[in-house]
């Protein structure tokens, strides 16, 4: 085997020491990349020639080469931004992307979840690219397709009030009385009110009195202004609905809540409305006073968008002026048998290969995805420590095989000096 052999293997040994340096400078550099995976170097032996020896034949080293790069795709920190479209992947998973990458339109993966709105109001990343999900419809219904996820931002209408709840506790020891319309107040032992809306969005306040009429047994009557009714008179009460209540010895209501009833009024200069009234949660108990717990009625005034809110599900709901919440879609998370067989296209970006096997698409914090961390970025996984020691080794690699090359020089000069 030829002494000239040695000058090469320890070439080919500088140069895979020289692609383990540059990979090593490639993660440093990307340190503070968001989503950016840090790559490792694969050496790999190459055998040269075979070599008869007393024990047989065996093959002799020709040197290392370069086999690849792996990237290492564990999680890496996550840090709050509190920016609204900045999201993080707490898990398994890659953010779905579609678009245009060196003149190749497609469909990419990345973990780099530095989001915006465009002027169309899709979600996209800083290159454009839009992110992929699953889009609600007017109800907020999620779809099933998977297409880029769009924010719409446009305002919602009013809602009508059809039904309205009290939950809440009337006082046993209050006194017996008969209720007058005309002095509502002095004739009833509790007063409740609640405000409700037509179809154009108009405000009515409704006052509902209780009056105890007998040993658990109580009477309501929803009063509105005269004023804000077809038919009213501004400053007199108008009375809109009534019902009865009853209770059994330890307080509890025995009253079907299906036999209440329901207030009905025509806002002025609006339709007629008819609201449900639901007081199943009410109690009879003497050891406190007349209460209400909570009100709770499903109209609403019209509402202009305010923000989204992600949550770890990846459901984007927006928020509206009157306090409404939409469901707006639902990010999706890709998931490959292989990471390690994904192609790197820069950018924080991958692609399916051949190696990856197919992706496998469905919402976040589903069937082994990642839940969605919204507000957050996840920084890279580069630890400076192992890059460090990943550095000296390839500068010692290299300077080691420089010096087998020096060795091999010298050797053949001591050949070339027979000849004097």
């Amino acid at each position: 085997m030829s002494i000239n052999r040695s000058l090469y293997i320890g070439l080919s040994g500088m140069n895979a020491n020289s692609l383990a340096l540059n990979v090593v400078s490639d993660n440093i550099a990307n340190m503070n990349t968001v989503g950016y995976k840090a790559g490792r170097s694969v050496f790999q032996e190459m055998l040269g020639q075979s070599v008869m020896g007393v024990g047989g034949t065996s093959m002799a080293g020709g040197g290392v080469g370069f086999a690849k790069i792996d990237k290492m795709f564990q999680q890496g920190s996550l840090l709050g931004t509190g920016g609204e479209l900045d999201l993080a992947i707490g898990g398994e998973g890659f953010f779905s992307l579609q678009g245009e990458v060196d003149g190749v339109r497609g469909t990419f993966y990345g973990r780099n979840g530095q989001f915006s709105r465009d002027a169309d109001g899709f979600i996209t990343n800083v290159t454009g690219l839009r992110l992929m999900g699953y889009q609600a419809n007017a109800a907020g219904e999620i779809s099933a397709e998977l297409g880029p996820l769009q924010i719409d931002d446009s305002p919602i209408p009013p809602t009508a009030t059809s039904k309205l709840s009290l939950d809440m506790n009337l006082n046993a020891n209050a006194e017996v009385q008969t209720f007058d319309i005309t002095a509502p107040g002095d004739t009833s032992d509790f007063m409740s009110s609640a405000t409700v809306y037509d179809a154009q969005g108009k405000q009515t306040q409704v006052d509902v009195f209780w009056t105890k009429t007998a040993d658990n047994t109580w009477a309501y009557n929803a009063v509105v202004d005269g004023g804000l009714v077809d038919g009213g008179t501004k400053g007199e009460p108008t009375l809109v609905g009534s019902g009865a209540l009853e209770f059994d010895a330890a307080g509890n209501l025995t009253t079907d809540p299906a036999t209440l009833g329901t207030f009905a009024f025509t806002p002025v200069g609006g339709q007629e409305q008819t609201i449900s009234f639901d007081v199943t949660g009410t109690t009879q108990f003497a050891e406190k006073d007349s209460s209400v717990d909570k009100i709770k009625q499903n109209g609403s005034q019209s509402g202009t968008f305010q923000h989204v809110n992600i949550d770890t599900d990846g459901r984007i709901k927006g928020t509206f002026s009157n306090g409404e919440e939409k469901v707006l879609g639902q990010v999706a998370l890709a998931r490959f048998k292989s990471t390690a067989g994904l192609r790197v296209h820069g950018n924080g970006l991958y692609g399916q290969t051949f190696d990856s096997g197919n992706v496998i698409m469905g919402a976040a914090n589903s069937n082994g995805r990642g839940q969605i961390v919204a507000g957050a970025l996840e920084q890279s996984n580069v630890d400076l420590a192992t890059e460090f020691t990943n550095m000296i080794i390839a500068q010692r690699g290299y300077q080691a095989n420089s010096r087998s090359i020096q060795t091999a020089d010298q050797v053949i000069q001591e050949a070339v000096n027979l000849k004097r």
